[in-house]
């Protein structure tokens, strides 16, 4: 497959600040999520990759292509969401988002007929030709997305398209990047929410003053962690965590008289039913706790000294 965007040892630079250090990641496809605390530069990222602003070191390629070399080409191939509302007051949506598909090149009327499209595509249609002053928060947010896609590009960068939407908003919201992305668009998602990456991305890239942290799938990133693991044991009392501590494993007894089993990465999880018989006893239950993106964040954070870092 054909790399989507890829960065190498990108920095930028807004005086004797550096925003960026020496970032590097690439993305096949797909939608892959953007993590950070506040100020970690994830805005300073979306608008180096548009070209918005001039990145002082590294590279940037859209599919094979130097976006510096692309210019105004580079807008054809790339949807942007930005964070903050530009919609012009006075201007219909549909008057609104044709505009945008003018200024990105199309035709008049190719531009109209696309805007009522898309419009419809996002939930927009009953309401387009309202003025966008009147529309509400989680409108607002689908109008971006509208204006994003009427150009139909290959890439889509959305920075915090879900903010301001109550539940119900955010799941549709979610449904339609989810559908962009099995459309085949590349989606990256940049939010400090870490339930809409989780119900999302299949990858996540996090960065934090300017650096990279982690980049990986979620299934991999979970896999390289500790395994966390309920177990009911039954046998003499305190052998199974004697047998633990002595592999080197974390075993602690709650008070519902389940063990909170940790086992290191690559250990296997039959090694601790050997454990069990070894010590005399069986195990009647092991279940598995799935390591949340919240965990894995904030473990990430703690790694590099930001442990308190807010989103």
């Amino acid at each position: 497959m054909e790399t989507a965007l890829s960065l190498k040892n990108v920095s930028v630079s807004y005086g004797n600040l550096k925003a960026l250090d020496n970032v590097s990641f690439e993305i096949e496809g797909g939608a892959v999520g953007l993590l950070g605390p506040n100020g970690a530069g994830k805005t300073t990222l979306i608008k180096a990759m548009l070209n918005l602003v001039p990145a002082s070191t590294g590279t940037i390629t859209v599919m094979g292509n130097d976006s510096r070399r692309l210019g105004a080409a580079l807008r054809d191939r790339v949807g942007y969401v930005p964070e903050r509302d530009g919609a012009r007051p006075g201007m219909s949506g549909v008057a609104w988002v044709a505009l945008l598909g003018e200024i990105s090149g199309l035709p008049r009327r190719s531009a109209v007929e696309r805007a009522h499209e898309v419009l419809q595509y996002v939930g927009l249609e009953e309401s387009r030709y309202r003025n966008v002053e009147t529309f509400s928060t989680g409108m607002r947010q689908r109008l971006k997305l509208a204006a994003a896609l009427i150009h139909d590009p290959i890439l889509l960068f959305l920075d915090e398209p879900t903010s301001g939407m109550d539940p119900v908003g955010r799941e549709e919201m979610l449904s339609l990047c989810r559908d962009l992305a099995n459309k085949g668009k590349t989606v990256l998602l940049s939010t400090h929410i870490l339930k809409d990456v989780e119900a999302l991305c299949a990858k996540v890239v996090i960065l934090n003053k300017g650096r990279i942290l982690a980049g990986a799938s979620i299934e991999e990133w979970t896999n390289g962690e500790a395994q966390h693991f309920l177990v009911q044991w039954e046998g003499p009392k305190g052998a199974f965590e004697k047998i633990c501590a002595e592999r080197g494993w974390e075993a602690e007894l709650r008070k519902d008289g389940l063990i909170k089993l940790v086992l290191p990465p690559g250990e296997k999880p039959r090694a601790v039913f050997e454990a069990a018989s070894s010590a005399y006893g069986v195990i009647n239950r092991f279940v598995r706790e799935v390591t949340s993106l919240e965990e894995l964040f904030l473990t990430a954070l703690h790694n590099h000294g930001d442990s308190h870092a807010g989103l």
